[in-house]
């Protein structure tokens, strides 16, 4: 037997993608971000400068306020409420403001807290 009688051969394949999960895609952040969608209602729709406050009811054991959307409908929303397209959620709600908590990390990786404070617009004529 000579080595030119003696043909190796190879069988060929082609890789198909179709059906198959990225493998450079971390497979953590696919769960972690379904599990947030189910979090946060139709206030998780829409960036915090797109909300608008409209109303606020203090002066109860458990003060609520009214956020306008931007087809304006209003959503009434209480401390623990998840706010904004960031998951933020009410952690305090005043007489004339609602702050809400974004966390996030920063470049080094620590978790980093954003206080936003929406304010209740007063309409000329009102006092406050």
């Amino acid at each position: 037997m000579s080595m030119t009688e003696d043909k190796v051969t190879v069988p060929s394949y082609i890789y198909s993608p179709v059906g198959k999960r990225d493998p450079f895609r971390s497979f953590y952040k696919v769960i972690k971000s379904k599990a947030k969608a189910k979090i946060g209602g139709i206030l998780t729709h829409f960036e915090i400068d797109q909300l608008k406050l409209t109303a606020i009811i203090s002066g109860i054991s458990r003060p609520r306020a009214q956020v306008e959307l931007p087809d304006g409908k209003g959503v009434v929303v209480k401390v623990g409420t998840r706010i904004g397209k960031n998951y933020g959620r009410v952690v305090r709600i005043k007489n004339d403001e609602v702050v809400i908590a974004e966390d996030f990390r920063d470049h080094l990786g620590r978790k980093m807290t954003n206080y936003i404070h929406m304010r209740l617009e007063n309409k000329p004529g009102e006092r406050k």
